[in-house]
């Protein structure tokens, strides 16, 4: 099986995202994030995404549901039910061939001697990369898909790598934190992040998002400063009325549209 036809197999699965990294990009990293600390005789690292509804957002944007929209299909189910189910399709069929295959989730549980940090493998795999507030973006999908990866000793052609220039002169995930959790340099205090009441999840160690932002006002600004540069559109905005917020105390503020809530 070479990449093209993996590729395709693995979208028949239901991938909705699929990245080859060879063994050339990451073999010199340290020994602790390495795939050849997990599997000596690998060769190819197969990053598999799979995007998260826009749908799956829509309760927390209105500030209506939290649990059964984004709890549920945008995060729990969504990494631990129904991507399994293809990780291990695709896996399955990588050792029919008679090559062996690691499958691994998007994170580590803690007190792993390894911790592969998926998006880097996704980067290296080009599918992508980290922009300014954190965030994986894709071409298509924006920040709205979660990783799994496939380690094997097959020798597979990579995919070139990507770097989507989305986040050029925007700050909308920034500027929408309303516990100023973004320090000067962007990266994130944590303890502002995890008071976060405005759609932040938090995640398992498992995750490839243990800090889950996706839902979070910094992520949803993200979802509307991306909507018209991704590939997959919409037949409307995804934002249609006043964005609502809460402090460190959770005290709500709601701001209209036209007054700047974006």
């Amino acid at each position: 099986m070479n990449a093209t036809e993996l590729k395709s197999l693995a979208k028949q699965l239901g991938a909705d995202l699929v990245g080859i990294a060879p063994r050339e990009r990451w073999a010199d990293l340290p020994p602790n994030q390495n795939p050849l600390s997990i599997m000596p005789q690998c060769q190819s690292v197969i990053v598999i995404g799979r995007k998260i509804l826009r749908g799956a957002f829509r309760g927390v944007e209105e500030g209506t549901n939290f649990g059964s929209t984004y709890n549920m299909y945008g995060q729990s189910w969504m990494e631990f039910t129904f991507m399994p189910r293809v990780v291990i399709a695709i896996t399955n069929e990588i050792e029919s061939t008679g090559a062996e295959a690691v499958p691994m989730s998007g994170g580590t549980p803690a007190g792993e001697n390894v911790s592969i940090n998926v998006n880097t493998m996704a980067n290296l795999a080009g599918l992508g990369a980290v922009g300014k507030g954190g965030f994986f973006l894709t071409r298509q999908y924006g920040i709205r898909q979660r990783f799994a990866y496939i380690l094997t000793d097959a020798v597979l052609d990579g995919d070139p790598i990507d770097t989507p220039d989305f986040c050029d002169g925007c700050d909308a995930c920034i500027k929408a934190c309303p516990l100023n959790a973004y320090r000067p340099d962007n990266s994130i205090d944590t303890k502002f992040c995890n008071a976060c009441s405005n759609g932040r999840t938090g995640g398992s160690a498992l995750s490839c998002a243990p800090l889950d932002r996706f839902a979070a006002s910094c992520g949803r600004a993200c979802i509307v400063a991306t909507e018209d540069k991704i590939q997959e559109k919409f037949s409307s905005p995804f934002r249609k009325r006043a964005v609502w917020t809460r402090d460190f105390f959770g005290v709500p503020t709601v701001t209209p549209l036209e007054d700047g809530g974006k």
